[in-house]
């Protein structure tokens, strides 16, 4: 419904030619609907801030509106409401894609294994950047896909339960190493995503880069007087406005393989080193 009323604005904008009244914002449906998809979910701190964020952006976006229809329409001052109620409106389907995450990481469970929210999370939160990038110029976000390497050697070796605290373990310490508004996703399998906002492709390297110098100082478990350390590919891709979300799923995907490749041709897997015993 917001997505729906911000074409129509959009539209009727004419590309900020002729910036003209819109139509009313339907904030008590908008409210209606929200409340009705948060009756089962579990109330957690996320999810009511996200949701008193989104219902006081839209209460600020309902109040553009009214500006706009009594303005003057002299070009300055409405192109400069007309702007304030495209930002908010992208501000808000943001704030939307947010409480749909925490929602459907609560319908699907969070990963047992890793706490992190599982696959059918992070395209929700990528096409929510991506609007953001389309809009905004000035704004970048990256992706990185992460695939673990040689990690069925852990639970061939080890067993299956000692490769499950390796994902977790894994995972801990990828959260350890992102900002606040980064965020971690399991992907299926040994394969993680990472969503960096405000970060360029060469950036989001530098980020990569720092997360596999700590696994190399670092091991991530110990199992049978064995510490185990963890090596894997990456594949990193900017969220391009003229590209679709699978689209650059895809291409992450595809450099992924093609370091790991070049790993196994060079013969560089990793994984294990001797050390103390441990738990």
């Amino acid at each position: 419904m917001p997505s729906s009323w911000l074409q129509r604005c959009l539209r009727q904008g004419a590309y900020r030619q002729k910036p003209r009244a819109v139509a009313a914002l339907p904030i008590e449906a908008i409210e209606q609907h929200l409340r009705q998809a948060m009756e089962p979910a579990l109330r957690t701190d996320t999810l009511t801030t996200a949701s008193a964020a989104l219902m006081a952006e839209l209460q600020g976006l309902g109040g553009r509106v009214s500006s706009l229809a009594a303005a003057s329409k002299s070009q300055p001052e409405a192109l400069r409401i007309y702007d304030a109620i495209v930002d908010s409106g992208l501000a808000s389907l943001q704030q939307i894609a947010e409480i749909e995450v925490e929602l459907t990481a609560q319908r699907t469970g969070l990963d047992p294994l890793t706490g992190l929210p599982g696959r059918r999370a992070p395209p929700q939160r990528l096409l929510a950047e991506h609007a953001w990038v389309m809009r905004r110029h000035d704004h970048s976000c990256a992706l990185a896909l992460i695939d673990l390497d040689q990690f069925k050697l852990v639970n061939d070796r080890y067993g299956h339960l000692a490769g499950d605290r390796y994902l977790g373990a894994f995972a801990t310490m990828l959260q350890a190493e992102l900002r606040p508004y980064d965020a971690a996703f399991r992907y299926g399998g040994d394969e993680f995503v990472i969503c960096l906002p405000r970060t360029t492709d060469e950036q989001a390297n530098t980020v990569v880069e720092r997360i596999r110098r700590r696994l190399q100082r670092e091991p991530l478990l110990h199992v049978q007087s064995q510490a185990l350390s963890a090596q894997f590919s990456a594949g990193i891709a900017a969220l391009d406005p003229n590209a679709t979300i699978p689209q650059i799923l895809c291409e992450a995907d595809t450099l992924l393989y093609a370091a790991k490749s070049r790993l196994q041709q060079m013969g560089e897997f990793r994984w294990a080193k001797t050390g103390s015993s441990g738990v």
